[in-house]
């Protein structure tokens, strides 16, 4: 009776219940997480270690007669903190050495991101550690000019007020001069979720604060980017927005970051992406695909090698290390929305059964190019992803571009690329010279700010202007590795072949590719680059 009940029943019921499982998990796996996971107000607050040197070159552009008065304080036990051991939240700015942390954490609290909707918003103030050049915002003098923890600041509106001046302020807080940009705390909703090792806080929905021309921004980055300045940049940022509206692409997808966007439903908002062209393109094809409604526009803060799409867009060609996040808000407040082109690039390889599933489909925003200027981003990439790739700078990395362009110089891979190639124009195949390269731009920068369509056209006749919106895109022609760098510098033009709408590009023989920076090795093929529709950007009108 055992051994019945054992094989009809017990066996049974459990690879009933191991299935189902595995079935959950797995739908769970594709499907995603539908929240958003944020930090949760109840742990500690989120330290990082104070860089005082950062501060102290800031003072020295701004005030450098308070160079000497710079100091960070604890907060608890108030001590003068040196550079090695202080530590600092960057959410609200609390000030801490490692053997006052735990104390810090259960004294004082951090920046709330949820609160009940019905609470009013009151000031967070922060006693001393005040930001570069206070000034009280009721007697408009100067704050903190003693050593010590004095006067206070609030870590959402921004004011700083003296010690006898603060009674005479408010207890409400209006968020300051950022107001419009910032999600409130009493706009979240969130739902609780315990586990059996921690508890984690996810987000529900958005309730629209009524505010008129209320227009968030979502701050997207990867801590891990730009020699670690992509860490340094989203720190900035969680003290003057909410915490929870900066989304660490080391943790959460694009997908993820997006959602916000997908909760504020009617309400347009902005992205702000700190990253490279690489970065930028991956988060304009997930909004694309997502197909949001109003569709965010992208602001961008350039931490690539190149950068090509930050350079036209007027945000500038790197990153400056001792930047003031609160200058990008402003820019980005006074931003004007345009729209690009964004391009399908379908690749149909040669020698397949003709099967859909055999193709490849990419979308193209800058250019795309195959011949010696891909061959050496191919190798730049090889040598970036090796293990034995230790140091990572910008001006390293165009040392080694430099290197490898250099290196094709000699050895010439893709000599005679035109005896290999056909090229059509809106289905017009053209005549092509002695080239190693083809290049197809949407943009007029390319290899880090080389215009090559508007290189020697003063020279020419009939050559329509290039624009990033008008569905088309400018086909040129490079002789050599040579001839690539003599562009850098502006001492040559380039083969201009002409402008299309449609591109078609039959390879014979395999070679590099590259679409916005991103390389690969091409057997053989068919790719056609056809319009697909517009990203929405902000260009800087402020731009240097």
């Amino acid at each position: 009776m055992w051994e019945e009940g054992l094989n009809t029943i017990v066996l049974p019921t459990l690879s009933t219940m191991v299935f189902f499982i595995f079935t959950l998990n797995f739908l769970r796996y594709l499907i995603g997480d539908p929240h958003i996971q944020i930090r949760d107000i109840t742990k500690e607050h989120n330290w990082k270690v104070i860089r005082a040197t950062t501060k102290v070159l800031s003072r020295i552009k701004d005030s450098f007669n308070k160079l000497f008065q710079m100091a960070y304080y604890c907060n608890i036990c108030e001590a003068l903190l040196l550079n090695m051991d202080g530590l600092h939240c960057d959410s609200c700015g609390v000030c801490a050495d490692q053997s006052c942390v735990k104390l810090a954490d259960k004294r004082l609290k951090c920046k709330a991101i949820t609160l009940n909707n019905d609470q009013a918003m009151k000031h967070h103030w922060i006693r001393g550690n005040l930001p570069l050049v206070a000034t009280c915002y009721i007697c408009r003098e100067e704050c903190d000019i003693e050593p010590g923890l004095t006067d206070w600041w609030c870590c959402w509106c921004q004011r700083c007020v003296h010690e006898a001046c603060k009674s005479i302020l408010s207890e409400i807080c209006d968020f300051g001069t950022f107001k419009l940009m910032i999600i409130p705390p009493g706009s979240l909703e969130v739902i609780n979720r315990r586990s059996t090792m921690r508890r984690r806080l996810h987000l529900r929905s958005i309730i629209t604060p009524n505010w008129p021309k209320w227009h968030p921004v979502i701050v997207v980055g990867n801590r891990k980017s730009g020699n670690n300045d992509g860490s340094q940049i989203l720190s900035l940022f969680r003290k003057l927005l909410n915490p929870a509206q900066i989304v660490d692409l080391a943790e959460r997808d694009p997908v993820a970051a997006l959602e916000w966007c997908r909760l504020l439903g009617e309400t347009p908002c902005t992205v702000l992406v700190a990253g490279g062209d690489g970065t930028i393109a991956w988060l304009l094809n997930t909004i694309n695909k997502l197909c949001l409604k109003p569709v965010p526009s992208v602001a961008i803060i350039p931490l690539g090698t190149g950068n090509d799409l930050s350079r036209v867009l007027g945000w500038g060609k790197e990153h400056d290390k001792y930047m003031d996040p609160v200058e990008i808000l402003q820019k980005i407040r006074v931003a004007r929305e345009v729209k690009l082109d964004r391009w399908s690039v379908m690749i149909k390889p040669h020698g397949g059964l003709g099967f859909r599933g055999s193709y490849k489909k990419l979308f193209m925003y800058n250019y795309i190019s195959v011949g010696v200027d891909a061959q050496v981003t191919l190798n730049f990439h090889r040598t970036r992803e090796s293990r034995f790739y230790l140091f990572s700078h910008r001006l390293f990395n165009k040392l080694l571009y430099l290197c490898f362009g250099t290196q094709q110089v000699v050895e010439r891979e893709c000599k005679n690329l035109e005896q290999s190639l056909e090229v059509y124009l809106d289905d017009q195949k053209v005549e092509l010279p002695s080239i190693e390269s083809v290049v197809i731009l949407n943009i007029p920068s390319w290899a880090a700010g080389v215009d090559l369509w508007k290189m020697g056209m003063e020279d020419e006749d009939n050559v329509s202007v290039q624009s990033i919106n008008d569905g088309k895109l400018e086909v040129v022609a490079l002789y050599s590795s040579f001839h690539m760098a003599q562009l850098q510098v502006g001492l040559s033009k380039p083969h201009r072949i002409g402008q299309a709408k449609t591109v078609k590009i039959k390879l014979m023989r395999s070679c590099a590719m590259q679409v916005d920076g991103e390389p690969w090795y091409q057997h053989p093929c068919e790719f056609t680059i056809t319009h697909c529709n517009q990203a929405s950007v902000l260009i800087n009108v402020n731009a240097d």
